[in-house]
C-alpha cells in the first residue's frame, strides 16, 4: 500500500505539513515520495503528497501523477486479469481517467471508477472543474480519513489523535466541489447514476453519527428469503452429525455428497485464484533485494499466523505459487501481562501445532515460524507513541487491543530480534464474516433458525467496511508491508454470498464448535489435505494472543485517547 495525502488550503493558508503525519504517510510507501502544489484560484491551493510502495508493474511509478486534466493519488492494488501486466496499475488508472473529450464529466469518471476491482483508496483532483473525487473500494479494504478545519480540508490515509477526523465511508464515491463547498455521493452498488448532495458540514455530521452507532443499531434493508427447511443437504448434515461422533469422520462423509463436493471445489478454485493473483502481482523481491538485479531467494511473503483454520489454508495455497527457494514467514504474536505469565499463549500453541502439519503437507517449503513476543512495557510504550495515532479515529479498548496485536505482528520482529524481509502479508480478514465464525451466528440460528442466520450473515457483510478493515490497514501498513486479503476478493465474495446459509456454516448444537462454525471452509481445508487445523475452534485474536484484559469492557474508550489534543 502507498501513502496518500491531499490538503486544500483556503484564504492563502499555508499547508499543514505536519512532520508526524508525513512520516506515517512515508512509512506506508518507503520506496519513493514526491509532493506537488497547485494554485486553484480564489485564494485556494492544493498540496498533494504521495509515498509509493512498489508492488505492480516492471518499475516503480512515482506519485502524485499529474496530467493536463487532473492529479491522481492512488493507494492500493487492482487485481484484474484483463488489465495489462507489463505496466503499473497506477499508470493504467491515469489513462482510464483521461477523458479524450476534454470535458472530464462526472459520469465518465464514475463509470471508470466503478469498473475497478481490488483494494484501494484514491484521490483525484479534477483541475478543469475544481472537483476532488475521493473514495475507498466498495469492500473498504483500504483506509482514507477526512478532516476539516476553518481554513483547510485534509484527505489522507492516516492523521492521528490531533485531528478531528472521520473515516471516509466505503459505500460511496465522494466528490468534493470546491466551487460550492458541497459533497456529492455516488453509491457503489447502484448501477444508475443516482446521487445525493450535502453541505460539507452536514455530510460530516451524518458520518460522525453513523460511525458512533453500536453494531446492534446498524440498519440495512433485509428482504426475507424463502428457505426449504427439509432441504436434502440440511437433512444429510443433521443425520451425519447425529450418527458420527468424530468431527473429522463426519466431515469426510459430508464431502462425498455431490453438491457439497462441487461447492467445495468451486470455493477452493476461487480462493486459489485469489491467492495466485495476490502473490504474482508483486516484484517478488524482499526488502533487502528490492533494488538489486537477479532473483531474490529470501522471504518476500509472510502470513499473519495464529495457527487457526483461515491462515493455515492461506499457507497451504501460498506454497503452490511462490518460488520454491523462498521461505515463507509465519508470524505469530504473543503478549505477556506480568512476570508470572509466559508467551505460551493459546495462539502460540496452535501456531506450533499447525506449523508441524504444514511441514508434513508441504515438506519442500522452508517455513519460518516467527515468534513475536511483546512485553507489557513495550506494548504500552508503542500504544502511546504510535499505535494510538494509527488506530484513531477508532478509540475503544477493543480497537486498541486488535490494532496493537496487528502492529506488532506486522513489524515482524521475532524474539531473536530477527526481522521478516517480507513486503507482502497475507491475512485472513473476512473469513469469519463470510463463513459464520462468530458466536453471534450461532445465537442468531438458535433464536430464529435459517432466516435468522441468513440475516446475521448479510448484516456482517453490509457492515464489514465500517468495522475494522480501515483500522487494520493503517496499523499494518505502518511497516511498509502490504496486507493482502484473499478471502475478500470480489469474485470469491460474490460466489460465497449467493450460497445458501447451510452451505456456508451450520451452527447447530448438534455439530458444535469446531465443525458447524465455518463448515464450508473446514471442508475446503480437509480437501486440501489438512486434518488437524480442520477442527480447531475459532479464537479471537485479542484472546488468542492474550492482549485483552478480560476485566475491561471492549467498547469503553481507551485511556490512550482520553487526553488527545484536537486541532481546529
Amino acid at each position: 500500500m502507498c501513502g496518500i495525502f491531499c490538503e486544500i488550503c483556503f484564504c492563502n493558508k499555508t499547508s499543514t505539513m505536519d512532520d508526524q503525519v508525513m512520516k506515517r504517510i512515508k512509512n506506508r510507501g518507503p520506496d519513493k515520495s514526491n509532493s506537488l502544489e497547485i494554485a486553484l484560484g480564489d485564494d485556494m491551493k492544493a498540496f498533494l503528497y504521495g509515498a509509493v510502495l512498489w508492488m505492480q508493474g516492471p518499475e516503480l511509478a512515482p506519485q502524485p501523477v499529474e496530467t493536463e486534466q487532473g492529479v491522481l493519488l492512488y493507494n492500493g492494488d487492482i487485481f484484474d486479469e484483463t488489465w495489462p501486466s507489463n505496466i503499473s496499475d497506477t499508470l493504467v488508472i491515469k489513462d482510464k481517467l483521461h477523458d479524450k473529450s476534454n470535458t472530464l464529466s462526472e459520469e465518465y469518471i464514475i463509470q471508470q471508477l466503478k469498473s475497478f476491482k481490488g483494494p484501494f483508496a484514491m484521490i483525484y483532483l479534477d483541475k478543469i472543474n475544481k472537483k476532488i473525487y475521493f473514495m475507498r473500494d466498495r469492500i473498504g479494504r483500504s483506509t482514507l480519513l477526512f478532516h476539516k478545519s476553518k481554513n483547510s480540508i485534509i484527505i489522507s490515509n492516516v492523521l492521528g489523535r490531533n485531528y478531528n477526523c472521520v473515516e471516509v465511508p466505503a459505500t460511496c464515491i465522494q466528490i468534493l466541489n470546491l466551487n460550492t463547498n458541497t459533497i456529492k455521493v455516488y453509491p457503489w452498488d447502484n448501477n444508475e447514476l443516482k446521487t445525493e448532495e450535502y453541505l460539507i458540514e452536514d455530510w460530516l455530521e451524518q458520518l460522525k453519527m453513523q460511525q458512533s452507532l453500536p453494531d446492534d443499531e446498524f440498519y440495512f434493508e433485509y428482504i426475507e428469503e424463502q428457505f426449504k427447511e427439509n432441504d436434502d443437504i440440511i437433512k444429510l448434515i443433521e443425520s451425519t452429525a447425529a450418527s458420527t461422533q468424530c468431527k473429522l469422520s463426519a466431515m469426510k462423509i459430508l464431502i462425498e455428497d455431490n453438491l457439497i463436493k462441487k461447492t467445495v471445489l468451486n470455493v477452493t478454485e476461487l480462493l486459489e485464484k485469489s491467492i495466485k493473483l495476490r502473490l504474482q502481482k508483486q516484484p517478488n523481491r524482499c526488502k533487502k533485494c528490492l533494488n538489486t538485479e537477479g532473483d531474490c531467494k529470501h522471504c518476500t511473503v509472510g502470513i499473519l499466523f495464529s495457527g487457526g483454520l483461515d491462515c493455515t489454508i492461506l499457507a497451504v495455497l501460498a506454497d503452490k505459487y511462490l518460488p520454491r527457494e523462498q521461505s515463507i514467514d509465519l508470524i505469530n504474536v504473543a503478549f505477556k501481562k506480568d512476570e508470572k505469565s509466559t508467551f505460551d499463549v493459546p495462539d502460540r500453541l496452535t501456531g506450533r501445532q499447525s506449523l508441524q502439519e504444514l511441514q508434513k503437507l508441504c515438506p519442500t517449503r522452508d517455513w519460518i515460524f516467527r515468534e513475536v513476543n511483546v512485553s507489557k512495557e513495550e506494548q504500552e510504550k508503542y500504544q502511546e507513541d504510535i499505535i494510538g495515532d494509527l488506530v484513531y479515529p477508532r478509540e475503544t479498548i477493543l480497537d486498541e487491543s486488535l490494532g496493537t496485536a496487528l502492529w506488532f505482528a506486522a513489524r515482524g520482529q521475532d524474539c531473536l530480534h530477527d526481522v521478516s524481509t517480507s513486503r507482502v502479508l497475507l491475512i485472513g480478514s473476512g473469513a469469519d464474516e463470510l463463513f459464520g465464525g462468530y458466536t453471534r451466528h450461532r445465537n442468531a440460528f438458535k433464536r430464529k433458525g435459517w432466516q435468522g442466520l441468513n440475516k446475521e450473515l448479510l448484516l456482517d457483510w453490509k457492515r464489514i467496511s465500517f468495522r475494522n478493515l480501515a483500522r487494520d490497514n493503517r496499523v499494518i501498513c505502518d511497516h511498509g508491508r502490504q496486507p493482502r486479503m484473499p478471502y475478500l476478493d470480489e469474485d470469491f465474495t460474490n460466489y460465497i454470498l449467493q450460497l445458501k446459509p447451510w452451505l456456508r456454516c451450520f451452527p447447530s448444537e448438534d455439530l458444535g464448535i469446531g465443525m458447524g462454525d465455518k463448515l464450508m471452509l473446514r471442508l475446503v481445508a480437509l480437501n486440501l489435505g489438512l486434518s488437524e487445523a480442520v477442527i480447531l475452534p475459532k479464537r479471537a485474536l485479542q484472546f488468542g494472543s492474550r492482549i485483552a484484559n478480560k476485566k475491561e469492557k471492549g467498547s469503553d474508550i481507551s485511556k490512550t485517547f482520553k487526553n488527545k489534543n484536537i486541532k481546529i
